[in-house]
């Protein structure tokens, strides 16, 4: 399974921004979004990658980033 570089449309009402390149994508999310549902909801809905992802993802009124790798 491919790994969707176009989250932003796929989560239009919680994803602000996506960045990034090959190596790792930064998501800023709404601060509205439950940041541990969200990293949940990714990890089933992308399980089973050809190739592993790393995904930084925060709030857009926070600092602090958290890791999340996808395989």
């Amino acid at each position: 399974m491919e790994f969707p570089h176009e989250l932003k449309e796929l989560y239009p009402d919680q994803i602000i921004e996506v960045r990034g390149n090959a190596d790792a994508l930064t998501v800023i999310l709404d601060k509205n979004v439950d940041l541990h549902q969200f990293k949940a909801e990714l990890v089933k809905k992308f399980s089973g990658l050809e190739e592993q992802q790393i995904l930084f993802i925060k709030h857009e009124d926070k600092q602090d980033f958290e890791k999340l790798v996808l395989e």
